[in-house]
């Protein structure tokens, strides 16, 4: 709660679905070398293996005074270290966001149950009209030149996202096409990629957006590029098909829960996701940057059928489950299992 990273957000989201069905305490991580519960709740750690990384005495003794602990975390690579694996001995059970994350744990020897729960948007992200605001000039500059835009988020971990892959593959495409146009947003102004990507002709976005604005920059959007060598699940490939983006990615990794068969291309193995990782130690999935060029021009050239297949395959798979009060409700049936 003291620091705000991706796993904040999500855990925001599920305190917030789970005090609809229980009593619900939120506490800080720093808080948890001086808990001591009264009333033997069940505790909840999102993330994981940080803390019981860094209060692994303390949690021991904990472990007399409540019911029991669930633990909620992600896998990055194929393969969690034995560390990783002898902690989830102390857990009841272990929830990750995706097929791909439980597969790695139950490669790596997890013997705790171990439960898929996948992150969600709000309704609002299927139902919100089209609307124009901040980013009226670009949608105007789209439709005055006819181009396509391509979109790639990269908050943080440029080699885990991807990032050199997208800028190698945009390179490649700005010899062939002057119609593509790629759009990425970081949270920092400047830097080598910035530079590389607005020399290229591309569109740099920087800072925080609020939810509106982010639907919004999707909106103008046509193909995210999501490009990455591995997570638990990638929020953003959801948050683009949500709001009709045709998402070119790798066809291994968590996305493929939810994303269509059809903008998916091949992949070949990279060695590691995050380097010398004392919890996430195995190896990711790298897109074939020929086959992904060849997959944006295909989607470029007949971009109307692609994004009538997206609202399709969001309309049957994805609005009834991937939205945070369905989540929110399955999570509560997890965690009843261990009340």
């Amino acid at each position: 709660m003291w620091h705000k990273v991706s796993f904040s957000l999500i855990a925001e989201r599920h305190v917030e679905e789970l005090r609809k069905y229980f009593r619900l305490y939120a506490i800080d991580e720093l808080a948890l070398s001086g808990l001591y519960p009264a009333t033997n709740p069940l505790l909840i750690l999102h993330p994981f293996f940080y803390p019981m990384t860094k209060y692994a005495k303390r949690l021991q003794r904990l472990l007399a005074r409540v019911r029991g602990i669930i633990g909620i975390d992600v896998a990055d690579s194929d393969r969690i270290s034995n560390l990783a694996v002898s902690m989830t001995h102390y857990s009841e059970a272990m929830i990750v966001p995706s097929t791909w994350a439980r597969d790695s744990y139950a490669r790596s020897g997890v013997r705790v149950p171990i439960h898929v729960l996948p992150h969600g948007v709000e309704k609002e992200w299927f139902t919100s009209p089209f609307q124009l605001t901040i980013f009226k000039k670009l949608y105007d500059m789209k439709k005055e030149k006819g181009l396509v835009y391509l979109l790639h988020f990269c908050w943080h971990s440029p080699y885990r996202k991807g990032l050199d892959l997208v800028l190698r593959t945009y390179e490649i495409l700005r010899k062939e096409r002057k119609d593509v146009i790629l759009i990425a947003k970081f949270m920092s102004p400047d830097g080598e990629p910035h530079s590389i990507i607005r020399r290229l002709g591309g569109i740099i976005i920087s800072g925080w957006l609020s939810e509106e604005q982010k639907r919004e920059l999707y909106d103008i959007s046509d193909i995210y590029l999501l490009f990455t060598r591995g997570g638990g699940f990638e929020l953003n490939g959801l948050e683009a098909i949500v709001r009709g983006n045709v998402v070119v990615a790798g066809n291994e990794g968590s996305w493929t829960d939810y994303l269509p068969q059809f903008s998916l291309v091949e992949t070949r193995k990279c060695p590691y996701v995050l380097k010398d990782n004392a919890i996430h130690v195995g190896k990711g999935r790298e897109i074939i940057i020929d086959k992904a060029i060849d997959k944006i021009c295909e989607i470029a050239d007949n971009l109307d059928d692609y994004k009538a297949r997206v609202r399709e395959h969001v309309n049957r798979n994805i609005k009834d489950r991937y939205t945070w009060e369905a989540v929110g409700r399955n999570l509560a049936e997890i965690i009843r299992k261990y009340i």
